[in-house]
């Protein structure tokens, strides 16, 4: 291999598709070659190998007599002491083994195409005189239209007739994959085409399920489940299944090779008049995840709904259960807006500092029920200023009887002047302003004060009682009156 060119032979190395232990799998280019070609190279370790050599040369001897479309042509094999290679068509398709593992519905959707071609592949083969005897999805390249290419004969070998059969006697050594493995080869009895189409159904098996009929969990266990172990149908699994192709798949996995199907062609011939699938595996699967699609749709719309009834809770607003009562409570939060809007411009237009009805200076007690005011009359009482018929004017004093001569104060009563005008006490309109006091819910309800409507409006009161007259009503006046006699 030139290291700076990438080149081995003739051939140009483009892209590494594949890699195992002793070989690789490369995409490669033939100067003023328009082809696309694949070649496997062996590596340099396993190159120094005799055995791996002669593998290399047995799977080019047996590619090169397939001349089927299901199987790929191979073009040159080269081996000398630098490089050890052969070229073969380049299919650029992945494995079967991927398709299930990625696109199962897709390549389900064309089951029917690709196992009947598959089956009349394996035929051929065993016209040519050989049997594959490592049938799996991993061997299988399989494009997008259902069309297939089978790989890697190295444990291909040939069909044994009833003589052969006698001699060959026990195999040497169980050769195949474990998964897919017949019964007879665990016991080391000669392969048969039937051993092929039991490696060919469990291949199915796996394509229509997306699981191989029996697992272990160890190597040994696996094998045991082969041996003994009956398998349940496809539709086991996968309800869309036929029960008609439960019964052809199950055929092609039976224990004993004679009860397979007698060839492939006879599997092709089952395959072709059986219906596969109740419902197209494809519109299934696009029809189901619509129907997700719209179920995550509902459930995250009721999420959202929950949120939004959540939300409504917390405001003390009903959920709306449909769209005319949510126009009732549109118009009930419109009109609560507008009150509330309505109350905070009327407390904007009140005065600052003025005593408003109700309100209370802020350390003053609450009002008592039946408790007098400065400013306020009893009933019936006169106003201050006024003086009864034939009442002498305050400050003259007329000598009475029993009382000492003209000139001399009356000591027992003070005179109304002597006691403090009422203008010393502290007008209303000089009371803090209004801003000062605490807020309205800590004010006693209003209905508990006695009606402010039924006061004279402080600033419009004449000057207060004297503080003794405040606390005399008109009948002890008119008995204090009686006691004296004018004359």
């Amino acid at each position: 291999m030139s290291e700076g060119q990438m080149n081995v032979g003739n051939y140009e190395l483009r892209n590494c598709v594949a890699s195992g232990s002793t070989t690789q799998i490369w995409e490669v280019s033939q100067p003023g070659s328009p082809m696309q070609l694949a070649m496997k190279l062996m590596l340099d370790d396993a190159r120094k190998i005799p055995a791996e050599k002669n593998v290399l040369k047995h799977e080019f001897k047996i590619g090169k007599l397939m001349d089927h479309p299901s199987f790929l042509r191979f073009h040159e094999l080269e081996i000398n002491r630098d490089h050890a290679f052969f070229v073969m068509d380049f299919f650029r398709s992945p494995s079967l083994k991927t398709h299930i593992i990625s696109n199962r519905p897709a390549i389900q959707s064309t089951f029917k195409k690709l196992a009947e071609s598959l089956a009349l592949a394996f035929q051929f083969m065993h016209e040519t005189g050989w049997l594959h005897r490592d049938i799996k999805p991993d061997n299988i390249l399989v494009n997008k239209a259902g069309e297939a290419r089978v790989i890697d004969f190295s444990l291909s070998s040939k069909v044994l007739g009833g003589l052969g059969k006698l001699i060959a006697g026990k195999q040497k050594a169980i050769q195949g994959t474990r998964t897919y493995i017949a019964p007879e080869t665990i016991l080391k009895k000669p392969p048969t085409a039937q051993t092929d189409m039991y490696s060919l159904g469990v291949t199915f098996f796996e394509l229509l399920t997306g699981q191989p009929p029996f697992a272990g969990d160890t190597p040994n266990a696996l094998l045991k489940k082969h041996l003994g172990e009956v398998p349940v149908g496809p539709s086991f699994h996968n309800p869309n299944v036929t029960k008609e192709l439960d019964r052809i798949i199950l055929r092609t996995m039976e224990k004993n090779p004679a009860k397979r199907f007698e060839s492939m062609q006879d599997l092709a011939a089952a395959l072709r008049s059986t219906k596969c699938f109740e419902v197209d595996p494809l519109e299934l699967f696009l029809r189901q995840a619509d129907e997700k699609k719209a179920k995550d749709s509902d459930s995250i719309d009721k999420r959202l709904d929950s949120r939004a009834d959540a939300d409504r809770t917390l405001q003390g607003i009903a959920a709306p259960l449909a769209p005319r009562k949510t126009r009732r409570v549109s118009e009930k939060l419109l009109r609560e807006e507008e009150e509330r809007k309505a109350a905070e411009a009327a407390k904007k237009n009140k005065m600052p500092g003025m005593m408003q009805p109700g309100m209370q200076m802020p350390g003053m007690m609450p009002p008592m029920p039946g408790m007098m005011y400065p400013g306020m009359q009893m009933p019936g009482m006169m106003p201050p200023g006024m003086q009864m018929p034939g009442m002498m004017p305050p400050g003259y004093a007329q000598p009475l009887q029993g009382f000492p001569p003209q000139g001399q104060p009356v000591q027992q009563q003070p005179p109304v002047q002597q006691q403090p005008p009422v203008q010393q006490q502290p007008p209303v309109q000089q009371q803090p302003p209004v801003q000062q006091q605490p807020p309205a819910q800590q004010q006693p309800p209003a209905q508990q004060q006695p009606p402010v409507q039924q006061q004279p409006p402080v600033q419009q009161q004449p000057p207060a009682a004297k503080p003794d007259q405040e606390e005399v009503n008109t009948d002890d006046l008119m008995d204090l009156m009686s006691q004296f006699k004018i004359e």
